[in-house]
């Protein structure tokens, strides 16, 4: 192949080593990101339902995410360290590093693709299901989908950055020759340009690559980044705002009990039990408010419009009751809703025994920039949001959450720790700016239909405070946010409360299920006629 034969001159325009430098630099925030993942994941194993715990321990799943974090964080400092050494050391051993960088990346990812493989080939083969998605050939194929893309670009990435760093005007810069003869990576570019001397099996390989990255990442990318979801329809029919009457069944103070020994001995021989903790009472006091609802005072069946079967005018025929989490970037998006906790699902079906509507066979969940794909006047009228750890949700969600809120939808917060309840209320202050949580009155509609909670909502955990908070817009609530995790009392074995207290968290969830498909159905009418 014959190519121009121009000199190659040391002294380049910044931007010529720039643009290699810049892209390293991105790339090592990239292999930082992923040795965050890495971590997460023994977090998130930690939090796992004990069978996917049993399963990673037997197959010794551990080591192999402990190496990856390892070679994720030094690929991170290896590249960070290229290219701030290609920005003000021009010689063959920048050069010769940036090379290896590259390189670095490609093994870096031939690890990573092993752990992803790896992991959820243990889930396949235990038959464990993950996010309450059962692990057949299918839902295993997209969560090493979901897992690889963003790795199999970064690769891609370095393999033309690695083609740059062969090609003679980088290799003149780095080195102070003059030399005019193309490089490697001249030849590779012309001959991918120009399909080189053989054009048939130039345009063959060019062909079958870019049909194959097409079809394995960028088709796939586009479908993941465009969505597709199911309109959701609000039960049609015609029913009452109060369905029962609740009743408040307040605590019984039990009787200290007196242990007589020797009055004047100085040996104390009672030995105290853990539940005996001042604290443990004072919690204990405050969360046995007991909301427990009388089955003969019904009124019939929860809805609008003064029917008797139920339902809303304003709704849908086949209408179904689902409840959709939202995902994020932050620990625990998921907690509780795996298949042996399944608080979400537990919700769905006390609320079918409850008000005798269909719900929803499966766990529902996506991302929050897919709430704008939904129809208005379809879309859902609440979405849940929860989490045991920081989180973080870029500027592009938060004007859709914002704008899905105000266009008549409601935000269902729940806090899993005093950390996440930090997070909640800075995230808060980002989506409604000088709009404040503030607390809900215990006389609010919401707490009156279709269960009257006369103090308010159910304490239980107080992780962030022992009263429901929330956001108003022009009058409706907006933001429902109860800071005391009361996913956890929707768990299977209502995580050791009473089965009282378990009642009223469900009786609770119903209210705001009540309050959001009204308020969603009157602000989106015009858009269903």
């Amino acid at each position: 192949m014959r190519m121009p034969g121009s000199q190659y001159p040391r002294h380049l325009p910044p931007w010529h080593v720039t643009k290699l430098a810049i892209p390293l630099g991105l790339l090592a925030v990239c292999a930082g990101h992923f040795a965050v993942w890495a971590w997460g994941w023994f977090e998130m194993v930690r939090d796992a339902s004990i069978p996917i715990q049993v399963a990673f321990h037997i197959a010794h799943a551990g080591p192999v995410v402990d190496v990856l974090l390892v070679v994720s964080t030094a690929a991170s400092a290896m590249l960070f360290f290229s290219a701030s050494l290609a920005l003000f050391v021009r010689n063959k051993f920048t050069l010769s590093l940036l090379r290896k960088s590259c390189l670095m990346v490609g093994f870096w990812f031939a690890l990573y693709a092993y752990t992803v493989f790896n992991l959820t080939g243990i889930l396949q083969e235990a038959n464990i299901e993950w996010n309450g998605v059962k692990p057949d050939a299918v839902s295993v194929f997209f969560w090493r989908y979901d897992h690889l893309w963003p790795g199999a670009l970064a690769v891609l990435w370095a393999v033309l950055l690695y083609i740059g760093a062969w090609r003679r005007p980088t290799i003149n810069f780095f080195t102070g020759q003059t030399e005019a003869a193309p490089a490697r990576g001249d030849v590779v570019v012309e001959n991918i340009r120009t399909h080189g001397e053989d054009p048939v099996y130039r345009k063959s390989w060019l062909s079958s690559v870019s049909l194959h990255v097409f079809v394995l990442i960028l088709l796939p990318l586009l479908l993941n980044m465009l969505g597709c979801v199911d309109p959701y329809r609000v039960p049609f029919g015609s029913g009452e705002p109060v369905v029962a009457l609740v009743q408040i069944v307040k605590p019984k103070k039990e009787k200290k009990k007196k242990y007589i020994l020797r009055p004047n001995s100085d040996i104390y021989f009672h030995v105290p039990e853990l539940d005996e903790s001042e604290v443990v009472k004072i919690i204990d006091q405050m969360t046995q408010v007991t909301y427990k609802a009388d089955p003969n005072a019904r009124a019939g069946k929860m809805g609008r419009g003064g029917g008797k079967q139920g339902g809303w005018p304003e709704g849908m025929k086949n209408g179904v009751v689902r409840f959709i989490r939202l995902e994020h970037n932050g620990r625990g998006w998921n907690d509780g809703m795996d298949s042996s906790q399944r608080a979400d699902m537990n919700f769905l079906d006390e609320f079918h025994k409850q008000t005798g509507f269909k719900i929803a066979s499966k766990p529902e969940s996506h991302p929050i920039r897919l709430l704008p794909k939904y129809d208005k006047g379809f879309a859902p009228p609440f979405v849940y949001l929860t989490g045991d750890g920081g989180m973080s949700i870029n500027a592009n969600d938060t004007k859709i959450l914002r704008e899905y809120l105000i266009g008549g939808g409601m935000l269902f917060a729940d806090a899993g720790s005093p950390e996440w309840d930090r997070s909640l209320r800075g995230f808060m202050a980002q989506l409604f700016p000088g709009e404040p949580l503030r607390v809900i009155a215990d006389d609010d509609p919401i707490f009156q239909m279709p269960y009257t909670f006369a103090n308010g909502a159910p304490p239980l955990w107080h992780h962030g405070g022992m009263r429901a908070l929330g956001i108003k817009h022009k009058g409706r609530w907006v933001v429902f946010y109860h800071p005391g995790d009361i996913n956890d009392a929707w768990k299977t074995g209502h995580s050791g409360i009473s089965p009282e207290l378990a009642r009223g968290a469900f009786q609770m969830g119903i209210n705001i299920v009540y309050y959001a498909f009204t308020n969603y159905l009157e602000e989106t009418a015009k858009y269903r006629k």
